[in-house]
């Protein structure tokens, strides 16, 4: 249902006003923008440019025209993807969008001490905030894409009556659609050990290359690929890095199958007898040691 919130209104400007500050957003990339950033999926932003303290967070509503849409159900697009359709109507003109999210994002007390100070100093969700989402990864793409704090508030009715919330305001022209696997990678012969769901068992595995948060593995069994792993197979790497005597022990989801190799992204390393998010320092960390090994060579095709 659709329904528009008294706080998000402003007092009309004169006509002069009005037509000196209006916009008309690109309706044709917001169409092309919304299925990498649908209402309840889960995102990670980082505010102010500062990637190095990544958050997590959800789409809770988007903001129309002023007018708050709960469910992706309510929303649709024109054969040609040029024009969205609410409930059944197309919407001739769109002069504001926006994204509203949770105003505490999911796991801001597991930063560090150094990361809570980068945060506080960035002013994280601040009014006025440059916030960088990053969404849905679709085909081996990652969409990223700025926006800006416009608005906290509370819900005072409705599904999240109560809830304080942050619009984050978009410029559908600012989608980034980044290849997962674009970035500089670094190859190399580290034995490992794969678990999959399936096969609770270790299989004797090899990394490849590594890059970021992603890494190629080919199996010495490469029947173990086919049959246990598929996309979004969740599985365990362990593995010792060079110069390092305690082995590291990662979580991860399943990209994509490659022949007898796959590619996953890794987002958990265990810590204390616990697994905790990968960090910028945890990849700074792997990156730095795998350097140190003569087979290593770098590679940004």
């Amino acid at each position: 249902m659709l329904k528009i919130l008294k706080f998000f209104s402003k007092k009309r400007a004169t006509t002069s006003q009005s037509a000196s500050v209006r916009v008309v957003l690109d309706s044709a990339r917001l169409c092309q923008l919304l299925p990498y950033f649908p209402i309840g999926a889960n995102l990670r932003y980082f505010p102010e440019y500062r990637q190095e303290i990544t958050l997590d967070s959800i789409i809770i509503a988007y903001l129309i025209n002023d007018e708050v849409i709960y469910s992706n159900n309510d929303l649709s697009t024109t054969d040609d993807n040029h024009h969205l359709i609410l409930n059944g109507a197309m919407v001739d003109e769109i002069n504001n969008f926006a994204f509203l999210i949770p105003a505490v994002s999911r796991n801001e007390t597991e930063l560090d001490y150094e990361q809570k100070e980068i945060l506080e100093q960035s002013g994280g969700l601040a009014k006025g905030n440059s916030i960088t989402l990053i969404g849905q990864q679709t085909d081996g793409k990652i969409p990223f894409i700025d926006t800006l704090v416009t608005k906290h508030t509370r819900f005072k009715e409705g599904h999240f009556n109560n809830t304080q919330v942050v619009a984050l305001n978009v410029d559908p022209t600012l989608l980034e659609l980044k290849d997962q696997r674009s970035q500089t990678r670094l190859a190399a012969k580290i034995p490992a050990l794969i678990q999959t769901k399936l096969y609770n068992e270790k299989h004797q595995c090899t990394l490849i290359d590594f890059s970021e948060h992603t890494v190629k593995i080919c199996c010495d069994d490469n029947e173990i690929i086919s049959i246990s792993c598929t996309k979004g197979e969740i599985i365990t790497l362990t593995f010792n890095l060079p110069s390092s005597t305690t082995p590291k022990v990662m979580k991860g989801r399943v990209l994509k199958i490659d022949g007898p190799a796959l590619i996953a992204e890794l987002e958990e390393i265990l810590v204390d007898q616990r697994f905790k998010k990968l960090t910028t320092l945890d990849i700074l960390e792997i990156k730095t040691k795998l350097l140190q090994q003569p087979l290593t060579s770098t590679n940004t095709t």
